[in-house]
């Protein structure tokens, strides 16, 4: 029998995205969907009481001045679909976390936090999880704190797929969150030698891995799937107008799936470098990622008892 998947990454917060990959189970008759990594975002923008009924706001490469309700709530919606947290406070606030920034990360998650609660809150209205395989899992950019608020949906019927194995379309399937090293000293990264540890704890507890799925955030070192922009200091590095780009995925994930050749390799965290790939016999995805712009990216596999039949592109 043939399922149908829709497997996505990186939507780092926004709404936009989320809601978008709900709505793509109904349009598609999808039986298994995903979202693999990344779940969280990274700026939290203040909406500041100016008095007198007006509020500013800094974003966009903008400062905005808004003078109704309405257009608050536009704004506020604005800065969800882009994957942004907000809030509204006085001026006198903003000093008060300027001084204090340990304060602003206990409120950057205190927000993701409730973002994420909403999110899951939505998908079990929109989607029937006794009808539908849902797999939902953080990546090196989501603090740990996270997981506990995944795991407490589990009795409803959202799979956290993280430390155990799961069934997948028939397939065994094993999923890891951590990455190689990156400039940016994310919560879950780790060195080559590590990475192989963890990927040969997960294997261990499969049966035959030759016949799982690799559901591995980073993706494997040297193919189309890992290519990112070269950085100098921590800026893109552009030479005679062009952006230089270079391989920084996982030289143990390649490894891995080199030596056991598992039936598919579903991966992210590289949002520029969306595509089918192959590694031997091992079909690899990463569907990317254009979140800040509310664009959904996502790949719709169907596989059968002989691995993966078809795939097809999806963004919108």
């Amino acid at each position: 029998m043939v399922k149908r998947i829709f497997f996505s990454v990186d939507c780092h917060g926004s709404t936009g995205v989320w809601r978008k990959w709900l709505r793509v189970q109904s349009h598609h008759g999808i039986d298994i969907l995903l979202l693999c990594g990344d779940l969280t975002g990274k700026a939290l923008v203040p909406i500041i009481d100016q008095g007198g009924g007006t509020h500013r706001a800094f974003y966009f490469g903008r400062n905005w001045e808004l003078q109704t309700e309405e257009e608050i709530k536009r704004m506020e919606e604005r800065l969800e679909s882009a994957g942004v947290y907000h809030f509204r406070c006085s001026r006198q606030e903003v000093r008060e976390l300027q001084a204090c920034p340990g304060r602003v990360n206990d409120l950057i998650f205190a927000k993701a936090a409730e973002r994420m609660k909403e999110w899951l809150d939505l998908l079990l209205e929109e989607i029937d999880t006794n009808q539908v395989t849902v797999v939902v899992m953080p990546g090196n950019d989501d603090d740990f704190e996270i997981d506990s608020i995944l795991r407490s949906y589990e009795d409803k019927g959202i799979i956290y797929p993280l430390g155990k194995v799961i069934d997948i379309g028939g397939f065994e399937t094993i999923s890891l969150d951590y990455v190689n090293p990156t400039p940016w000293d994310t919560p879950r990264e780790t060195d080559e030698k590590e990475m192989v540890n963890k990927i040969e704890g997960l294997v261990s507890m499969l049966k035959d891995p030759g016949r799982a799925i690799f559901n591995f955030h980073c993706p494997p070192y040297g193919t189309r799937l890992d290519l990112a922009p070269k950085l100098k200091d921590l800026k893109p590095d552009v030479v005679a107008g062009h952006v230089i780009y270079e391989h920084v995925g996982s030289k143990s994930v390649r490894k891995a799936i080199e030596k056991y050749q598992p039936t598919m390799g579903l991966h992210g965290h590289i949002h520029e470098s969306y595509g089918i790939d192959k590694l031997g016999n091992t079909p690899i995805i990463n569907p990317g990622s254009e979140y800040s712009e509310s664009i959904l990216r996502g790949f719709m596999l169907e596989i059968s008892e002989r691995g993966l039949e078809t795939y097809l592109k999806v963004e919108g």
